[in-house]
């Protein structure tokens, strides 16, 4: 009996040291110039979904049949693209990928943008699924089983699957050889970085990251609210702010009946006298930080996205250079004769903004501000409106409009005040609710500096919503729930990263073309 025992406790060191150097190899293998990278808890992550059920010979890999609808109909709308994630996910029960290991995600300055990289139990079920996902087989290339479709290299060897996204388009020869490279950890690993290792290893987290300031860009480009803000980038501004890295950790909550929801947890790392810490110190800081729930109702509540901050007027005087660059819009014929001084001081409390596409190029827009002088505010706008032939027309509810078809469905801008807020909206229709309609985002406002609020759609459809506010200069909290509460939180995360596939872009479009 005490042999047995040896051989049984033998037996687990060896399963235990197996998946110790699987996570070890595929840790190997990030490059110390990642911009960043994220760990996934694949057990967890794939048992809260309900894919994943029993443990070791007694388990089982199937996809719920909502996904699977989710991820054909994803394929269907494709043109000339990959829907990488629906493509893993619905072919995992025969890909070969060890999910009993964690899987790793990194942002790169290279050939390939970003890099997913997996432990395999058997490489020649993996090399069936990626000829399948590729639609051709896989060839020995620079000395690993590489293929190369649209904007996606795949390469296998050594038990290690890699599925990177090209920076540009590149011939296979050298996308084989960046993956060879890569695979063959010839660059020190990200992770023997001490501040790096700290944030991933975080435990009992089902993803956890470390984004470096030049990596939020493509973080962001990736997301959801890209094609919202067009041309114009909030992370670009940040990575130029002092902000050095942000660290996340993210649990699926699988608790049941309305309760389920992502717990996100962000930090920021700052250089000291940053310039955003100057700019939260004298403007964000010193705003009043009480109640919102009035800036938010003069917002229409039926928009896709919403970002409110803290704001002290007074403050944003104070700055260097401020009272200068106000005097200076004084001179252009656009803010000539505006009182753009007074306008901006009297913001005391909570700035919010709300957006809503429709149609292709079209977005409906609303913008609210606690003031300690509302009347100024629309009384200055309105009076320079009024002296260069502009003069709006009152509705029903003394609000000014500009334009006079606003009755027949045309977009127009209207203006006013009402107790301690100012409020502007450029819309096509008359609202019927405001922003404070959402109790998740009022509730997190009213506790926080900075808020992003983002209804998650899937087909057009509402699946859920992404609610995060920053707390304090460096720690921010949030939570993505459902609008369904009988949905499964983790398979509602995964339809809408299969439902979602990003277009190809340029690495010069992303502001990190002096980095490469």
């Amino acid at each position: 009996m005490k042999r047995i025992n040896f051989l049984l406790a033998l037996l687990a060191v060896l399963l235990m040291a197996s998946c110790s150097s699987a996570d070890e190899k595929l840790r190997a293998l990030i490059p110390d110039d990642a911009v960043g990278v994220v760990r996934i808890n694949l057990p967890s992550v794939l048992n809260k979904a309900g894919i994943k059920k029993g443990e070791d010979n007694e388990m089982e890999l199937s996809i719920p049949a909502n996904l699977m609808k989710t991820i054909e109909m994803a394929n269907e709308n494709l043109v000339d693209d990959v829907n990488i994630f629906g493509d893993v996910i619905s072919n995992l029960p025969e890909s070969g990928i060890d999910v009993k290991n964690n899987c790793y995600i990194f942002l790169s300055p290279g050939t390939y943008r970003s890099v997913a990289l997996f432990h395999l139990d058997d490489e020649d079920k993996a090399l069936e699924m990626v000829s399948k996902i590729a639609g051709g087989k896989m060839k020995e290339m620079s000395g690993i089983m590489f293929v190369s479709h649209l904007d996606y290299g795949y390469a296998i060897d050594d038990d290690v699957l890699m599925i990177g996204r090209y920076t540009i388009p590149v011939p296979d020869d050298k996308a084989s050889a960046a993956a060879k490279k890569i695979i063959d950890r010839s660059t020190p690993s990200l992770l023997e970085k001490e501040e790096v290792s700290k944030a991933i290893d975080v435990k009992d987290c089902d993803i956890t990251a470390y984004i470096d300031a030049k990596g939020l860009p493509l973080v962001y480009d990736n997301s959801d609210l890209k094609p919202l803000m067009g041309e114009f980038s909030p992370m670009d501004l940040l990575a130029g702010s002092g902000i050095k890295a942000m660290t996340a950790t993210v649990n699926f909550n699988d608790s049941k009946k309305g309760e389920e929801k992502v717990e996100i947890v962000t930090d920021f790392i700052c250089a000291s006298n940053s310039m955003y810490g100057l700019i939260y110190d004298k403007i964000i800081a010193t705003a009043d930080g009480g109640d919102a729930t009035e800036a938010l109702a003069a917002v229409p509540g039926d928009f896709d996205t919403y970002f409110a901050v803290k704001v002290n007027g007074a403050g944003i005087m104070n700055l260097p250079g401020s009272s200068m660059l106000f005097d200076n819009l004084n001179t252009f014929p656009l803010t000539n004769g505006v009182n753009c001084k007074g306008i901006i001081s009297s913001i005391n409390g909570a700035l919010v903004f709300g957006m809503q596409q429709f149609g292709d190029m079209d977005y409906n827009l609303g913008v609210s501000a606690q003031s300690t002088a509302p009347e100024m505010v629309v009384n200055e706008i309105v009076n320079i409106a009024n002296q260069r032939g502009q003069a709006p027309y009152k509705n029903a509810n003394g609000e000014y409009v500009y334009d006079d078809n606003y009755s027949n469905g045309d977009k127009a801008i209207v203006m006013s005040n009402n107790g301690g807020v100012v409020y502007m909206r450029y819309i096509n229709y008359v609202p019927t609710t405001g922003a404070d309609s959402w109790p998740a985002l009022a509730g997190v406002l009213n506790t926080s500096r900075m808020v992003l609020f983002h209804q998650v759609k899937v087909n057009g459809t509402p699946e859920g919503c992404l609610c995060w506010g920053l707390r304090n200069k460096t720690h921010g909290e949030g939570f993505y729930f459902t609008l369904d509460e009988n949905e499964n939180i983790v398979q509602s995360a995964l339809k809408f990263l299969c439902w979602r596939e990003p277009s190809s872009i340029e690495y010069e479009d992303i502001g990190l073309a002096d980095y490469y």
